[in-house]
This record gives C-alpha cells, structure tokens and sequence, in this order.
C-alpha cells in the first residue's frame, strides 16, 4: 500500500462530531473531485475514485447530510493490473432546488457545458476550515513515498478553487505554490515541514508520525554520509600530502643526499621515508624530542621548497 493510500485511509476513518464540519468537509471532497463525463448521452455528474473506503466515506457523508446518497457503480478494469473503479454519480442532485448538497456546497446546479461552476466558499470556524482542506486532499490529493522525496499534491479544475485551497492553507502558516497543468490548476507542497505541519491540520496523525519517523531515519543518514565523506576527503589529502612528501625526499636522496639537509630536515626526510602511511601528529611523537603538528608541517614544506629548488636547477 501506498504512503498516499494510508493517509487516505486514515482519514477516512475521521468522524466529525459537528454537522458545520461534515458539511465542510464533504464540500471540499466534492468541489475538488467532481467531473461531468458523457454516458449514454446524458452528461452525469461523478466523482471517481480508486479507493473503496473513501467511496463509503464520502456515500455515507451525503447519506446522512441529505437523507439520500448518489448512485454507486463499481466497474473492474484489467489496464495494467485488475482494480476496482468506483463512480457515485451525483447527477439527480442538480434538480434540487435551494438548500440542496450543491447549494450549500456551492456548485451551480446548471453546468456550463461539461463545466460545473463554482461560487466561493467562505468558512469561519478553524474546525472547519480544516475539515475543508481535509476533504480536498481526499478527493484528489496525493504524496510521494517519503522514503524517496517529499510531494504532496492537490489538483483542482479551475483556478478560484485553487486558489481558495492556498487561501485557507496560509491561514494555518502553510504557504503553498501551485502551477497550471494539463488544465488543472495543482497546489503543492515540496518541503518535508511544510508536508508535516499540513498532515496535522487535516488530522492525520498516523501519518504524521509515520514520516517523521521516516524523516529522522533520512536525516541521519545524511549526517553519517556526511561525515564519511569529510573523512574520506581529509584521508585523500592526507595520503596525497604523503605522496608528494616521500617523492621529494626520494628525490633529494638522489640528487643531493640527505646528509646534505640540516639535522631536523634530515631526521624528518628519513622517518618520512620509513614512515610514509602515519599523519603528521603521529610522525612528531617520532621524534626526540617530540615535535607539534604544525612543527612537522612546518619542516616537510621546507623540504618540499628544497626539491623544487632541485627540480629548477636541473631544468
């Protein structure tokens, strides 16, 4: 099962105690997920959707709101692999007249050709607003497997619906962006806080520890990578340091001799020599008397100059 599935899930199984809160989120869920679709040349009113219990959540939310719930029709396709499809097709409930689910959800009840017009939708209640938002994401809201990134989206049909989902997000310190794609207008969230901090708003709780959990793991794992990578980087120095430093003595050695450098150049050229895998702290320790870091840095770079004295002479 999906990570998006089982926020879905989760939230289906929310029971709102207030009727201003059932009736705030069954309109996000319908203002989002509604389509008109051509069948048998009739225009029908549907929302479609994949997942049985939101299918029974969203029935029985109409169910005991209106007294009646749209027709279900469960249909099998094989496309890829054999699932379910539901459509509750809402279409008888364009003849009501005022008072009915789509006024009081906002939805004209004459659609312009295969458009549903929508009016605003003003909430005051907090509760409310996050039953709204709640029911958006239920009917067309989706996030990416965490483990893999973070993307959660929500997709409307027209941009007054969008940009009222965006109006009600800022107003819990959620600030979104959306983009216009193939038509629809897709409000999103990309930032692992931003998905978190939206997941407690709507109510899913289990989700939420979910990826937190998730998050943690992910950012530990970064720090580790992260220090591995320093410490890998700080050995390939290191080595490299070495490398250069034994090439240049050998090449003193060859050249001049090392009895030809100063006794503390010559001590270190050789215990380098010997030497040529430990750091430069352990290579003082060597010494007699011991040597700082910085003191052996300090010899093995006059070494270093000494060899490319050498090295211009000889060109």
């Amino acid at each position: 099962m999906s990570f998006s599935l089982e926020v879905k899930n989760e939230l289906s199984r929310i029971e709102e105690t207030h009727d201003c809160c059932r009736k705030s989120e069954l309109a996000g869920l319908i203002r989002a997920g509604l389509t008109i679709r051509m069948n048998k040349d009739k225009q029908r009113v549907l929302f479609i959707t994949e997942n049985a219990p939101l299918s029974r959540h969203l029935f029985s939310r109409v169910k005991e709101l209106y007294h009646s719930g749209p027709e279900v029709i469960m249909l099998k396709t094989h496309r890829f692999r054999t699932h379910a499809v539901y459509r509750l097709d809402f279409t008888n409930f364009l003849q009501e007249a005022s008072g009915g689910l789509f006024y009081e959800t906002g939805i004209d009840t004459e659609p312009q050709e295969d458009k549903l017009i929508y009016k605003p939708y003003m909430l005051k209640s907090r509760c409310c607003k996050r039953a709204y938002l709640r029911g958006g994401f239920l009917a067309t809201g989706s996030i990416s497997d965490p483990d893999r990134s973070y993307h959660l989206e929500i997709s409307f049909p027209n941009r007054l619906l969008a940009e009222e989902y965006i109006h009600y997000l800022k107003e819990f310190g959620i600030e979104s962006r959306h983009i216009l794609r193939k038509g629809h207008y897709l409000v999103y969230l990309k930032e692992g806080q931003e998905i978190v901090d939206f997941l407690n708003v709507i109510g899913a709780h289990g989700s939420l520890m979910q990826l937190e959990n998730i998050r943690i793991v992910k950012d530990m794992r970064n720090q580790v990578n992260r220090i591995v990578n320093c410490e890998t980087a700080n050995l390939e120095k290191t080595v490299n340091a070495s490398c250069r430093q034994v090439e240049n003595i050998v090449y003193i050695k060859e050249h001049l001799g090392l009895e030809s450098l100063p006794d503390g150049l010559s001590e270190i050229a050789r215990l380098r020599l010997e030497n040529p895998d430990v750091s430069l702290l352990e290579l003082g320790k060597m010494l007699n008397p011991p040597l700082s870091k910085s003191g052996v840095n300090h010899r093995l770079r006059k070494i270093d100059k000494i060899a490319e004295g050498i090295m211009l002479e000889q060109k």
